[in-house]
């Protein structure tokens, strides 16, 4: 693992001005660790405000930006006019990643950074991610995945240097809450990012708040808090009533990565 970090350093000592895109999560802030120690600080961080990122993760990725004395920019960027992305369709990510992607080359042209480069680890490079085909396409870098470090060894990176984001679970984009397939529906957005404060307010974590046409909350919860949640049951379905939920419901399954793709295997036609 030594190695493989000391590989990352010497990327970005070699080159100085790379800008990195900082989403906030572990895997790009280590990325912005090793970045800041390999270039001195003089490498740049990035990071999009959308409707579909959290503030918090905007927040985070300030916070780590001054705290490594990186130069942090962050750039408001409008994609609810893209096609791909609002229709929500198994190629999402690629049409988000590409729309995002123009503005973080346009950025790296006018303020002379030859090299952008994202938080994608090793472990990543085999899954199906059109998000990294749009990269591959567009010439971002992968330095934690050309050094081999895995999601486990980046962890243990963030732990050695008490990063905040050291045992932070996941936090894809608020456009994971609706099944593939179904389109964004922009008006639900902010309501769903208010019922995940509400979780997070009573104790909750790791958890997903799903949205099913016309208006249903389906709340998929890390299983070992399952119980927690039954338990509380009535406080949840009053405290997301409130919050424009006529109708909230509990995965039985829990939370588990990617299992809204599953829609795209229900064919309409099928008999009853």
């Amino acid at each position: 693992m030594i190695e493989k970090a000391n590989a990352v350093r010497s990327f970005f000592n070699k080159n100085r001005n790379s800008v990195l895109l900082l989403s906030g999560g572990v895997d790009s802030s280590v990325l912005a660790l090793l970045a800041a120690q390999g270039s001195g600080g003089s490498a740049r961080t990035l990071t999009f405000r959308t409707f579909l990122v959290n503030e918090e993760e905007i927040e985070a990725a300030e916070k780590l930006s001054k705290r490594l004395g990186l130069r942090h920019t962050v750039i408001d960027v409008d994609i609810s006019d893209c096609a791909g992305v609002k229709g929500n369709g198994p190629d999402r990510c690629f049409w988000c990643r590409k729309t995002l992607q123009r503005h973080a080359l346009s950025w790296a042209r006018k303020n002379g950074c030859s090299v952008v480069a994202d938080g994608v680890q090793a472990d990543e490079i085999s899954e199906r991610r059109p998000g990294l085909r749009a990269a591959d396409e567009d010439g971002i870098l992968h330095p934690l995945a050309d050094s081999g470090l895995t999601k486990d060894e980046v962890r243990a990176i963030a732990r050695k240097a008490e990063l905040p984001c050291a045992e932070k679970p996941p936090a894809p984009c608020m456009a994971t809450r609706f099944p593939t397939g179904i389109p964004l529906q922009f008006n639900w957005i902010g309501r769903l990012k208010k019922a995940e404060i509400t979780l997070a307010s009573m104790g909750f974590s790791n958890f997903r708040v799903r949205f099913f046409p016309p208006g249903m909350a389906m709340l998929e919860m890390d299983p070992s808090q399952m119980e927690e949640a039954w338990e509380k049951r009535e406080e949840l379905f009053s405290d997301l009533r409130e919050v424009g939920f006529p109708v909230v419901s509990i995965d039985l399954e829990g939370l588990k990565r990617g299992k809204l793709d599953r829609f795209l295997g229900v064919n309409s036609s099928d008999p009853d």
